[in-house]
């Protein structure tokens, strides 16, 4: 199910990450979302749902303090990719939560969460802290349509990162973006997706 608020694709590269699982009832289904509704929301523990990527996530307030609670429009999220260091945001790459949404709709409801690349909020010195630009988007949704969950990550206008950049930080984005796009995005956000809805076992 993709939802309309999903930027358009207009350049650079993309990618689709869909995960599901069914259900015999819709009452089990139900009960399932509000686990992946659960995980999304705890930011801070993606790395142990999908700790396959090897990518940390932190919470962070406007100060880019870390903060344990629900993630709200306005608060950013810090990722320390392994072997990676990001010399504009000291160490780390960030995104601003642009957008969160929760929907019910007739037997189904959704969750929709919009990550954007931004400046590392404990400097604010206007320099995107991030391997892509802040044209590109991470978009993250969780639905229920009847016995059916579903998680899915679209990435949209992924373009490196090189305005306003040393020449050691244009260099290190480039190569991480390009990774990204062929490989890296994809199989990290379809290890998030298929995190989010296992079950857990019995």
């Amino acid at each position: 199910m993709m939802n309309s608020k999903i930027p358009t694709q207009i350049e650079g590269g993309f990618s689709d990450n869909v995960s599901e699982i069914e259900f015999e009832t819709v009452a089990e289904a139900a009960f399932h979302f509000d686990t992946v509704r659960k995980r999304l929301f705890d930011i801070n523990s993606w790395y142990f749902f999908a700790e396959k990527t090897g990518a940390e996530f932190s919470l962070c307030e406007r100060d880019g303090k870390v903060i344990f609670t629900k993630p709200v429009v306005g608060n950013y999220i810090k990722i320390k990719l392994p072997l990676l260091y990001n010399p504009t945001g000291k160490t780390f790459d960030w995104v601003s939560i642009e957008l969160i949404e929760e929907e019910q709709f007739d037997n189904g409801e959704l969750v929709y969460m919009r990550l954007r690349p931004s400046e590392d909020p404990g400097k604010k010195d206007g320099k995107i802290a991030h391997f892509f630009s802040d044209k590109a988007t991470s978009n993250v949704l969780i639905t229920r349509d009847g016995n059916k969950t579903t998680a899915e990550v679209h990435g949209r206008n992924e373009i490196p990162n090189t305005e306003n950049l040393t020449v050691l930080e244009k260099g290190r984005n480039l190569g991480v973006s390009i990774s990204a796009i062929a490989l890296g995005s994809k199989f990290e956000w379809k290890t998030l997706t298929e995190a989010l809805i296992k079950q857990d076992e019995k």
